[in-house]
């Protein structure tokens, strides 16, 4: 028995607790996963999954062989970069966890330059809002926008952020600037779907809560930004999907003096990645890719 393909295949069956899947993954057929699993099983001398017609449940003997087998694994994917690391060519398969809008303005953009310079890297990008585990998704590196949640995860903080309150000429010229947010209780507003209305504004010791009229909720960031520029309503978005905006005329800045305060008090950019005790050349000459693109200061930033 090839037992790291077996261990591979065990636990994949674990994660997806459907043999047809973890075969789909690795390529093979579900009588192959299954043959595999019988072996350890066999060799193991205990039960590893309870099965059932459509799932697969861990014994608690699976739940602890699991456990290992992962350690195992990581440790082979480990020794496997360490050897990799000493090639000066960063290669293999890259797979990317972005947010969509910061995806389409920020590293979609240059990625052709990015796949000039390291021809032996195949990108796989999965674009969602969502916080995947990085780990069972096999995610190398992921982007993560707002406040980091405690984790074992490595962070590197590519920059700050902040929200502005954005509104377009024509939507201003029906409606004059705002002195303060509560002059916005009667304006429509442009909002996400979630958080929107823990959105305070701060100047000094004030704190004010956003106050709005009529509102359009869109859980798109671009989308968002595409209604404030056809004068929808005001819009509070982070300064890095507005900033080309602003600087073409498109958007107007209001209420400049007063800090947004967000559901995340904490808001900033980050470039997140496993625990790793090496970091694979891929992932770092990605990084360093991305930070000499965006400059150590990103535009938006200056």
């Amino acid at each position: 028995m090839d037992y790291f393909t077996a261990l591979t295949a065990f636990v994949e069956a674990a994660e997806g607790n459907n043999f047809s899947r973890a075969a789909e993954r690795l390529g093979i057929k579900a009588s192959t996963v299954s043959r595999y699993v019988k072996d350890l099983e066999q060799d193991l001398g205990i039960a590893l999954f309870n099965r059932s017609t459509r799932t697969l449940h861990l014994t608690e003997g699976g739940q602890t062989f699991l456990l290992h087998a992962r350690r195992v694994l990581d440790e082979l994917e480990q020794a496997k970069a360490a050897t990799s690391a000493l090639n000066q060519q960063p290669r293999g398969v890259l797979k990317l966890n972005v947010p969509p809008a910061f995806a389409r303005h920020h590293i979609l953009p240059v990625l052709n330059t990015f796949l000039a310079r390291y021809p032996q890297i195949k990108l796989e990008l999965v674009l969602e809002e969502a916080q995947v585990n990085l780990v069972h998704a096999g995610v190398d590196l992921a982007i993560r926008i707002g406040a980091l949640a405690d984790s074992t995860l490595k962070a590197r903080k590519i920059c700050a952020g902040k929200y502005l309150l954005v509104a377009s000429p024509a939507f201003a010229a029906q409606h004059p600037a705002p002195s303060a947010p509560t002059e916005l209780a009667s304006l429509p507003a442009i909002l996400g779907r979630h958080a929107a209305d823990h959105f305070a504004f701060a100047c000094a010791d004030e704190v004010l809560p956003l106050v709005h009229g009529d509102c359009i909720r869109i859980s798109d960031l671009d989308a968002q930004l595409i209604a404030a520029r056809q004068g929808l309503g005001f819009a509070l978005l982070p300064d890095w999907l507005v900033a080309k905006s602003i600087e073409t005329g498109e958007l107007r800045v209001w209420l400049p003096h007063w800090t947004i305060r967000g559901a995340e008090q904490a808001f900033a950019v980050w470039f997140v990645y496993p625990p790793k005790r090496i970091v694979s050349s891929k992932v770092r000459c990605f990084i360093d890719f991305i930070v000499e693109q965006l400059g150590e200061t990103p535009y938006w930033k200056r």
